[in-house]
């Protein structure tokens, strides 16, 4: 019998910093929690690291694009998370209930934390949990060689990681890199990530599934996943808590599909251990 996986966002946040090898190798040992998402971008030199901002403090303090540093300069530096880039970016509903969770996150996320490579988390991750992994970059970001480099680079990472054999899934906003990858990884799964500015047209395309913001979801959606057999992730960045307290009312009508697997549903959560206390089904 299937059940509805929780992943966590860019890791394990109640344990470190997002997206370091802490946060992201905690759900790969974790029982409470089925998996992780995470973000990568290629340096300078072609290496690619996992981070979502495409900007970080070099050593000068200078705001520099993370394309524009070598793998050795990105080396030496940290990245953190402040107080009030967490306020802007969380918008977190301060429910009297999770104040804990809030208080312990800004406190962790003070915390300094090495930038971790795609190699690294690949090589020590383990293949019976889940892993999404975030493309990062918009359309025409990087130049078009720099973009033909970095796919052949996560296609032969993948390839040295067995990622054939891995519980692994691809996804990003940019539709045609995914499909370039896919041409030549015909048995990789990708997604098709959208935000509520997008638009559902993916749902008509060869995607294997598609990741939506929480308020793209009603049961004619849903019902169009299951009928083109896709996966479906479901996230809210505004709203996380809030998010998997309303993951069992909104699906409450596709039980049956998803403990017959006929809708594998994955919950992407900044506190994927807090989720599993709201969701039953």
């Amino acid at each position: 019998m299937e059940k509805i996986k929780i992943i966590g966002h860019r890791g394990n946040i109640m344990v470190s910093t997002e997206n370091s090898v802490s946060a992201i190798l905690d759900c790969s040992r974790n029982p409470n929690i089925d998996g992780t998402e995470f973000d990568i971008r290629p340096t300078s030199d072609d290496k690619i690291v996992v981070i979502h901002n495409d900007s970080i403090p070099n050593l000068n303090g200078k705001m520099t694009k993370i394309y524009d540093l070598t793998l050795d300069e990105i080396n030496h530096l940290k990245f953190r998370i402040n107080l009030t880039d967490q306020l802007l970016l969380k918008g977190f509903h301060l429910l009297k209930e999770d104040r804990y969770y809030y208080n312990r996150y800004c406190e962790i996320s003070r915390q300094n934390s090495n930038i971790a490579t795609f190699d690294e988390i690949m090589k020590n991750y383990s293949p019976k949990k889940h892993m999404l992994i975030e493309l990062k970059g918009k359309v025409n970001e990087y130049t078009p060689k720099k973009q033909a480099i970095f796919e052949d680079n996560i296609i032969e990472i993948l390839k040295q990681n067995d990622y054939q054999n891995r519980d692994l899934t691809l996804e990003s906003y940019n539709f045609d890199a995914l499909f370039r990858i896919k041409n030549k990884l015909p048995d990789l799964k990708i997604v098709a990530l959208v935000n509520k500015f997008g638009n559902l047209e993916c749902l008509d395309m060869p995607f294997d599934g598609v990741s939506l913001e929480y308020v793209m979801l009603n049961h004619k959606v849903i019902n169009k996943i299951i009928e083109n057999k896709m996966m479906l992730y479901t996230w809210d960045w505004k709203k996380s808590l809030k998010h998997s307290q309303n993951i069992d009312r909104i699906f409450s009508a596709f039980e049956e599909e998803i403990k017959s697997g006929e809708l594998p549903l994955y919950v992407i959560n900044d506190f994927p251990e807090k989720a599993q206390q709201y969701i039953k089904l």
